[in-house]
């Protein structure tokens, strides 16, 4: 999952261009990153993760072998699974000349194409041990004709009332902006006076779907996709948990967190108006939860600088001193270092 956070303004942002991508049809691999790939620790033999050092000269013994255990990485992790090629099983980032990364990706499209709906994208390319070697991170996904084996993510947006938690899923779940009016929430809320008050007062789920190549499946339409749509061509799911924000519903919110199987929480924080009573609520809740949280800040176009500026300090104290370290995401880079990490709870 993707972190997006009111994060240290002392974080340093790489100096590098975006990652190589590519799907099972594209193995250029010319792009890549200027940053050392850090040792990544012991292979575990569980899970959707998997080390392979090189896959060159493969004969059809070793690329059979190759794909059936590929097709066990993505099914422990929900039809999803990611390859760090160029690393020893002990973790150790040895790295591939460009040369060999490319017949290593060639091999590994083989082994995509063997399995039914499969297809994978190059998330990065970093250096590896030795100056100008390569060690690439990529990502698998397969499309499953069940969708009780497709991997749902469950997020809860939390946060202070008139903070946005509603208009910014009706964006995300229905592709088209706000008109300013409240036309991207009219999508989510689930009574009459919740569309006449412009708040929620109940606990609604809405869902973003995602194909193999990563593509939303919401929009794949002019008219708006039913959950079926959505649902029946994607490999990964996000359900978003429309939580109220108001006082007067809090016990609501409290139900929607403890009883909705969350993954993660999504607090969003109105640039405008900051740190509010509410806001600090439903973060103590998340903590309490002991839930991988986010922050999401919101109407920074409306917000005068220097308060923007006081309010994302203020949240920085907080989260602190709750025990998460925040990190702010500026580049994909970024963003991948902060969906390895907030799931251990380490950052926000």
């Amino acid at each position: 999952m993707a972190s997006l956070s009111a994060g240290d303004s002392e974080s340093k942002e790489p100096e590098t261009k975006d990652s190589a991508t590519t799907t099972t049809k594209t193995t250029t691999t010319e792009t890549i990153q200027r940053i050392k790939c850090p040792h990544l620790g012991q292979e575990n033999d569980e899970g959707n993760v998997e080390y392979k050092l090189k896959l060159i000269s493969v004969d059809p013994e070793r690329l059979q072998h190759l794909t059936t255990q590929l097709n066990f990485r993505l099914a422990e992790g929900g039809n999803e699974a990611t390859y760090m090629l160029g690393v020893a099983d002990d973790g150790t980032p040895t790295g591939l000349s460009p040369t060999d990364m490319k017949e290593t990706l060639k091999t590994f499209s083989h082994m995509c194409a063997s399995l039914a709906g499969t297809k994978y994208k190059v998330l990065r390319i970093r250096e590896g041990k030795e100056k100008g070697s390569q060690c690439a991170e990529v990502l698998v996904r397969q499309l499953s004709q069940q969708n009780d084996e497709k991997k749902e993510v469950r997020v809860a947006v939390i946060g202070n009332v008139d903070s946005g938690k509603s208009t910014l899923i009706g964006v995300l779940t229905k592709g088209s902006l706000d008109n300013g009016r409240g036309s991207a929430r009219s999508n989510v809320f689930r009574h009459r006076h919740e569309i006449e008050s412009g708040r929620t007062s109940s606990v609604s789920q809405q869902i973003l779907g995602f194909s193999t190549i990563g593509e939303i499946t919401n929009y794949k339409s002019l008219r708006p996709a039913s959950d079926k749509e959505i649902v029946e061509s994607a490999t990964k799911v996000v359900t978003f948990l429309d939580l109220a924000g108001h006082e007067a519903y809090l016990k609501t919110t409290i139900f929607g967190m403890t009883g909705g199987l969350i993954d993660y929480g999504m607090l969003l924080l109105g640039g405008n108006m900051g740190v509010q009573r509410m806001t600090r609520e439903h973060l103590s809740i998340a903590l309490a939860l002991n839930t991988p949280l986010f922050v999401v800040v919101t109407k920074v176009d409306i917000a005068p600088a220097h308060i923007l500026k006081q309010n994302l300090k203020k949240m920085r104290a907080i989260l602190k001193k709750s025990g998460r370290m925040p990190y702010k995401v500026r580049t994909l880079e970024d963003v991948l270092i902060a969906s390895e990490q907030v799931q251990h709870k380490q950052i926000v």
